[in-house]
Parts: C-alpha cells; sequence; structure tokens
C-alpha cells in the first residue's frame, strides 16, 4: 500500500512540475531577463552566454523560434545586451527589446570595430 502511494504521490509531483517547467515563449519569441553577472534569466532558467546560446539553437530547431526579446532592459548591463545581440546573429535569430509595451530593434551598445584593410607593403 506504501509503495502505490508514494507512486502516487512522485507521478502527481511530476505532473505538477511539468505544468510550471514551460519556457518563456511569446509569439515564437524566447523572452530573457538580465540576472546577476552578465547572465541571464528565462522561464525558470538562469544561465550565462554558452548555455543560452547552445538553448536559442535547441529551441530554434524544436520550438521554431524566430527571436529573443529582452524584457527589463534598463537592468540589464551593456554586455548583457552586446552578448544577446551576438548570439541571435549567429543563431539567425531577431533581436528585440520590449519598451513601453512596444517591441523595437535591440541595438547593440559595443559594435565590434570595422576590419581594416590590410595597407600595401611600402617599396
Amino acid at each position: 500500500m506504501y509503495k502505490s502511494l508514494t507512486a502516487a504521490l512522485a507521478a502527481s509531483l511530476l505532473v505538477a512540475g511539468a505544468a510550471f517547467a514551460r519556457d518563456a515563449i511569446d509569439e515564437g519569441r524566447l523572452l530573457v531577463k538580465p540576472a546577476k553577472n552578465n547572465t541571464f534569466s528565462t522561464g525558470e532558467f538562469i544561465m550565462g552566454k554558452a548555455e543560452l546560446y547552445g538553448y536559442l539553437g535547441d529551441l530554434k530547431d524544436s520550438k521554431k523560434i524566430t527571436g529573443i526579446v529582452l524584457q527589463d532592459a534598463d537592468r540589464a548591463t551593456p554586455e548583457q545586451k552586446h552578448l544577446l545581440v551576438i548570439a541571435a546573429q549567429a543563431q539567425k535569430l531577431d533581436a528585440l527589446v520590449e519598451e513601453h509595451g512596444k517591441l523595437e530593434p535591440l541595438a547593440d551598445p559595443t559594435p565590434s570595430a570595422p576590419v581594416a584593410a590590410p595597407s600595401a607593403p611600402a617599396q
């Protein structure tokens, strides 16, 4: 009797946990918030840049996401914004920011410096 009760309790906890372990996806875009130490929060997960990059790739393939939305952008560091733009570009996703209830493109605050053309050797 205890085994069946334990099994039923475990099953109900598993179902309840699955109900809360959803991805933070809205209209095909992953919703991301800034967290401490240049990490990111999405759904119930907190991840660094490498984990976020892999997660984006997985969601692009499995859930067919088309973009990433930075929420609470006023709390994000320039480095976090830069990391999101770079990750989105690498995964060929839109990088957006939610401001005043509207979605706008996320501008990279620290764009890469243009590569200078090599100069010809002096003769």
